[in-house]
Parts: C-alpha cells; structure tokens; sequence
C-alpha cells in the first residue's frame, strides 16, 4: 500500500477528484476500521490525506439539470451521473470498479489505469 501511495504521488498533477470523492473515502476508512482491518486510524486518515491535498477538487456546481439527464438517461444515481458529467464536461477518464459505470466510455478501470500508468 505504501508503495502504490509513493507511486501515484508521481502522478498526482493527472489526477483530480469531485468533492464526493471525499466522502467516499472518509467512509471506506470508517468501514474498514469497524471491521478491524484498520488497526492505526490516524496513520491511514494521514496518508490519504496526502494523497488528496494537493488534487484538484471538482463539482458540477450548478449544472444539477445536467446531471439530472445523464441519471435519467442511463437509470443511474444522481450521485454516479455526477462523476460521469465531470469526467465529460472535463475530458478525463472516471477510474473506478462500479460495473455499471464502467459501460460508459469516460471510465475506465484500476487495474487498466495502473497498467496503463505501469504501476
């Protein structure tokens, strides 16, 4: 985990994250600590926050219609359609592993956007 950190902070300048991202985090690291994989919070909390403190943080501001249409279009969340319009509206590549997000071809996969990285 530790290496995977010290090898994505090379590539900090191509990452940005929506606000949400933020969140999502602070919640897997609650899960994760209620279940016991996490034994020290504080160091995991310090590492991710040095990876996010120096990404760019993005939001659809008040393009809320906008979104609105790609969840109606597509029969997604709202909060799913929120990443999908930043990763368009922008022109950048949503990572994740959620398999209906990966459909849409703004996305694209960890393992893909590691090997692509050669990480």
């Amino acid at each position: 985990m530790i290496r995977l950190r010290e090898k994505l902070l090379l590539y900090e300048n191509r990452f940005v994250i929506l606000d949400l991202t933020i969140y999502e985090i602070g919640n897997t690291i609650w899960k994760e600590y209620k279940r016991g994989s996490i034994k020290n919070l504080a160091l995991v909390v310090d590492m991710f926050k040095e990876i996010i403190e120096n990404l760019e943080k993005l939001n659809i501001g008040q393009k809320i219609l906008e979104v609105l249409e790609i969840a109606k279009k597509n029969n997604i969340t709202f909060y799913d359609a929120s990443y999908i319009y930043v990763a368009k509206e922008y022109k950048l590549k949503l990572v994740t592993e959620d398999l209906d997000l990966l459909k849409f071809p703004e996305t694209i996969s960890l393992e893909a956007m590691l090997k692509e990285l050669k990480i």
